[in-house]
């Protein structure tokens, strides 16, 4: 059982001591040191209580971030469009990644395809932020990224090295292991910058979305309101509009959905799904659901 590590991770989530927590659920702070000790757990009236001061389900606080608590298959997911949002978005999510940059965050998201009027998952990600690291002459921090197939097998694990700066982010580091060799690889690397950097150079992302707006996402039952921002694939040069994405994020501007799409001329399979943004028509690709959405 991960409740004892769960329940560590929520509570600090919230910003909370263990004696503000005990003082909040009705209990001394040692019995909430037994519980994150894994020495005794609470019965199910107190764990109800938990759940619902640490803002959580209590799976959430059983089974914590696990990719096997994303649906399998989604077909009640509702987004309408309500209105401009008022004032500017400070992102703070790793972006397409969907968690902060912060210790001790972590998220489970998957990829689903669109089948008939269904959404089906596909491959899972689990993602962990794990301190901080310091690459060559900057600060940074490593995350951790768990891959699962659409069997849920952990198909890779590798760790990526984020630097965060007044203007933005930046990708600066690599490391996973192949065939027992474990490669690590940075921006003094011009084959990493050209996957991760934009135009193949260093070059930090603004995470401030002047145009966003707020939506209602009804899901099973439930409605809440949620913020759109959107934004392409790279603001360098070149095609840079061949690529569009969508992320819905809730009140705490943590993303709940995300959907890309692609310019409908680059595309050999088309969903049905388009959008225009001016006079160029965007084919939707595919959804990402994190746990959140839950």
């Amino acid at each position: 059982m991960q409740f004892e590590r769960n329940l560590v991770l929520l509570r600090k989530k919230n910003n909370l001591s263990q004696e503000e927590l005990a003082f909040a659920v009705g209990v001394t702070r040692q019995t909430i040191y037994s519980w994150e000790a894994g020495l005794n757990y609470p019965n199910i009236v107190m764990l109800k209580k938990l759940a619902d001061i640490l803002g959580a389900t209590t799976d959430d606080l059983l089974h914590g971030f696990e990719v096997n608590s994303l649906p399998r298959i989604v077909k009640d997911l509702k987004l309408t469009y309500v209105k401009e949002h008022d004032g500017v978005v400070k992102y703070e999510e790793l972006p397409n990644w969907f968690i902060k940059l912060k210790p001790e965050e972590e998220v489970c998201w998957a990829i689903y395809d669109l089948k008939g009027n269904e959404l089906v998952k596909d491959y899972s990600y689990h993602i962990c932020t794990k301190g901080n690291v310091f690459i060559h002459n900057l600060d940074g921090i490593e995350i951790e990224v768990k891959e699962y197939d659409e069997s849920l097998s952990l198909s890779r694990v590798y760790n990526q090295f984020i630097s965060l700066k007044d203007d933005g982010l930046a990708w600066i580091g690599e490391s996973s292991f192949v065939d027992g060799k474990k490669i690590i690889k940075t921006y003094k690397d011009q084959d990493f910058l050209d996957n991760w950097g934009i135009d193949g150079k260093l070059i930090y992302q603004k995470m401030e979305y002047q145009k966003a707006e707020d939506y209602l996402l009804e899901y099973n039952g439930k409605k809440q309101k949620i913020i759109k921002i959107s934004y392409f694939d790279s603001e360098g040069s070149g095609d840079s509009k061949k690529v569009y994405f969508e992320s819905f994020l809730n009140q705490n501007l943590e993303t709940m959905v995300w959907r890309r799409y692609t310019k409908s001329s680059f595309k050999n399979n088309i969903t049905g799904k388009a959008i225009k943004i001016g006079e160029t028509e965007y084919d939707l690709d595919y959804y990402v659901l994190t746990n959140r959405l839950n």
